[in-house]
Protein backbone atom coordinates (compact mmCIF):
# COMPACT_ATOMS: atom_id res chain seq x y z
CA UNK A 1 0.00 0.00 0.00
CA UNK A 2 2.86 2.17 0.83
CA UNK A 3 4.68 1.82 -2.63
CA UNK A 4 0.64 2.42 -4.41
CA UNK A 5 -0.03 5.84 -2.06
CA UNK A 6 3.84 7.10 -2.89
CA UNK A 7 3.23 6.32 -6.94
CA UNK A 8 0.06 8.07 -6.72
CA UNK A 9 1.49 11.37 -4.90
CA UNK A 10 4.33 11.42 -7.65
CA UNK A 11 1.68 11.37 -10.53
CA UNK A 12 -0.13 13.90 -8.80
CA UNK A 13 2.33 16.30 -8.29
CA UNK A 14 3.65 15.59 -12.15
CA UNK A 15 0.12 16.28 -13.53
CA UNK A 16 0.13 19.78 -11.71
CA UNK A 17 3.72 21.00 -12.95
CA UNK A 18 2.85 21.47 -16.49
CA UNK A 19 1.46 24.44 -18.67
CA UNK A 20 -1.17 23.13 -20.87
CA UNK A 21 -2.89 25.19 -23.84
CA UNK A 22 -6.68 23.77 -25.73
CA UNK A 23 -8.97 24.99 -28.10
CA UNK A 24 -6.34 28.47 -27.96
CA UNK A 25 -5.01 30.49 -30.54
CA UNK A 26 -0.67 30.70 -30.29
CA UNK A 27 0.95 33.77 -32.80
CA UNK A 28 3.66 35.31 -33.42
CA UNK A 29 5.11 33.88 -29.78
CA UNK A 30 7.54 32.20 -28.15
CA UNK A 31 7.08 29.07 -25.77
CA UNK A 32 9.80 28.22 -24.12
CA UNK A 33 10.32 24.79 -22.34
CA UNK A 34 13.50 25.50 -20.14
CA UNK A 35 13.09 22.56 -18.31
CA UNK A 36 15.55 21.10 -15.26
CA UNK A 37 14.90 17.33 -14.16
CA UNK A 38 17.00 15.51 -12.09
CA UNK A 39 15.90 11.87 -10.21
CA UNK A 40 12.02 12.54 -11.10
CA UNK A 41 9.83 10.08 -12.06
CA UNK A 42 6.85 10.25 -15.10
CA UNK A 43 4.39 7.80 -13.67
CA UNK A 44 0.97 7.01 -15.73
CA UNK A 45 -1.14 4.47 -13.76
CA UNK A 46 -4.82 3.30 -14.97
CA UNK A 47 -6.59 3.98 -18.13
CA UNK A 48 -6.49 7.02 -20.50
CA UNK A 49 -3.98 8.78 -17.76
CA UNK A 50 -1.45 11.61 -18.57
CA UNK A 51 1.19 12.52 -16.48
CA UNK A 52 3.96 15.44 -17.16
CA UNK A 53 6.66 16.54 -15.83
CA UNK A 54 8.36 19.83 -16.97
CA UNK A 55 6.07 19.88 -20.07
CA UNK A 56 4.23 22.36 -22.45
CA UNK A 57 1.34 20.87 -23.38
CA UNK A 58 -0.86 22.12 -26.54
CA UNK A 59 -3.94 20.48 -27.76
CA UNK A 60 -6.76 21.45 -30.28
CA UNK A 61 -5.01 24.78 -31.13
CA UNK A 62 -3.72 26.65 -33.89
CA UNK A 63 -0.27 27.29 -33.88
CA UNK A 64 1.20 29.74 -36.14
CA UNK A 65 4.36 31.87 -36.81
CA UNK A 66 5.50 30.88 -33.24
CA UNK A 67 8.88 29.63 -32.27
CA UNK A 68 9.02 26.63 -29.89
CA UNK A 69 11.89 26.16 -28.26
CA UNK A 70 12.71 23.06 -25.78
CA UNK A 71 15.82 23.80 -23.15
CA UNK A 72 15.12 20.28 -21.30
CA UNK A 73 17.78 18.80 -19.21
CA UNK A 74 16.93 14.59 -18.11
CA UNK A 75 19.23 13.15 -15.15
CA UNK A 76 18.30 9.88 -13.98
CA UNK A 77 14.61 9.95 -14.99
CA UNK A 78 12.25 6.98 -15.59
CA UNK A 79 9.17 7.41 -17.71
CA UNK A 80 6.71 4.82 -17.62
CA UNK A 81 3.13 4.36 -18.57
CA UNK A 82 1.18 1.86 -17.37
CA UNK A 83 -2.04 0.41 -18.76
CA UNK A 84 -4.04 1.07 -21.55
CA UNK A 85 -4.04 4.30 -23.97
CA UNK A 86 -1.24 6.05 -21.54
CA UNK A 87 1.06 8.88 -21.82
CA UNK A 88 3.80 9.84 -19.85
CA UNK A 89 6.96 12.47 -20.81
CA UNK A 90 9.55 13.95 -19.62
CA UNK A 91 10.88 17.57 -20.25
CA UNK A 92 8.93 17.85 -23.68
CA UNK A 93 7.10 19.74 -25.53
CA UNK A 94 3.59 18.26 -26.87
CA UNK A 95 1.59 19.82 -29.93
CA UNK A 96 -1.73 18.01 -31.26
Amino acid sequence: MKTLTSAAVITIVSVMSFNAMAESKVTKSIVLNKSVNKGNATIALGKNNLASTGSVNIKDSKVSKSIILNKSVNKGNATIALGKNNTATTGSVTIE
